[in-house]
């Protein structure tokens, strides 16, 4: 076969496969072109709405969510909270139609000495208050008390209650020497795990009671309102945020000048006369909630 013939042989075979991959080309960036058209007329009519009803599962990485280590790439919040009650509540809660002493039946009451005295002035049975003269915030979680079910913590007892209602109060022992920021990580802390505990219960959470002059000015253990109010107004924000009930027992109590009566109080100035305790009773029985 003559030399030429094979080289026009190649020449023509180099053609045809150059053709080919130039067709091929041709046909891919033309689906490039035209899935690039699509998408942008896909973008430009579909709403984030359209999105996010076409995808069952979304997750909301907020600053209180935190990766666990893992190849499952699990998460979990900062500050464990179990899901309320989706009906909306009103901060303070509002003056209702008073309801009977019977109501007290259900509740339980946690606190420190001030607490206590519902008890001891047999305003409440009881066995319905887990409280102490010696309890504060520092001492909430780990200090024993005398319960109906033996000596135990706070968190153990109301456990084995489960109550319908739970009314906490503390801040008022600690006042002297913790700051108001101090007492809100101890007593928050301490609500987590109450509301982790007591899925179905109710939680109320009462305002710090404000102290009398005296006490403000006490040389020894002196406790200034605009500290307690400070407190509250955190305790305010943590119910807000996590669907707790609160009840503004502070302003009920406090005179013009933003104290307890000198007249409400013990000559400590801190301390509830027996008057006062009727006046929280009253709130309490005029304040539900559902």
């Amino acid at each position: 076969m003559p030399k030429s013939f094979l080289i026009s042989g190649d020449m023509m075979e180099k053609k045809k496969i150059r053709k080919v991959r130039y067709r091929l080309s041709v046909v891919f960036f033309g689906t490039v072109l035209i899935f690039g058209i699509m998408f942008y007329k896909y973008m430009k009519t579909t709403t984030l709405e359209d999105v996010l009803s076409e995808h069952r599962t979304i997750t909301v990485f907020s600053e209180n969510t935190v990766q666990k280590g893992g190849d499952n790439g699990s998460e979990e919040t900062a500050e464990e909270q179990p899901a309320e009650s989706s009906s909306e509540i009103t901060n303070p809660v509002p003056e209702s139609e008073a309801v009977g002493e019977e109501y007290l039946d259900g509740c339980v009451f946690i606190g420190d000495n001030i607490t206590y005295g519902l008890s001891s002035y047999g305003m409440v049975p009881s066995s319905n208050v887990l409280a102490s003269a010696a309890l504060s915030l520092s001492k909430i979680e780990s200090m024993e008390i005398d319960t109906s079910y033996g000596s135990m913590t706070v968190l153990q007892a109301v456990t084995e209650m489960k109550p319908q209602n739970v009314y906490v109060m503390l801040g008022s022992n600690g006042a002297a020497y913790m700051s108001p920021t101090e007492m809100y990580m101890s007593y928050s802390a301490f609500l987590n795990k109450l509301r982790i505990a007591l899925p179905d219960s109710k939680l109320f959470v009462i305002s710090t009671p404000p102290v009398s002059s005296v006490k403000e000015s006490s040389a020894e253990t002196p406790i200034k309102n605009s500290d307690l109010d400070d407190l509250n107004g955190q305790l305010l924000d943590y119910c807000n945020k996590n669907s707790v009930y609160y009840l503004d027992l502070s302003s009920a109590l406090k005179d013009e000048s933003g104290c307890l009566p000198a007249d409400a109080a013990e000559n400590d100035g801190m301390h509830f006369k027996q008057s006062t305790y009727e006046t929280f009773i009253n709130y309490i029985l005029t304040h539900t909630a559902g």
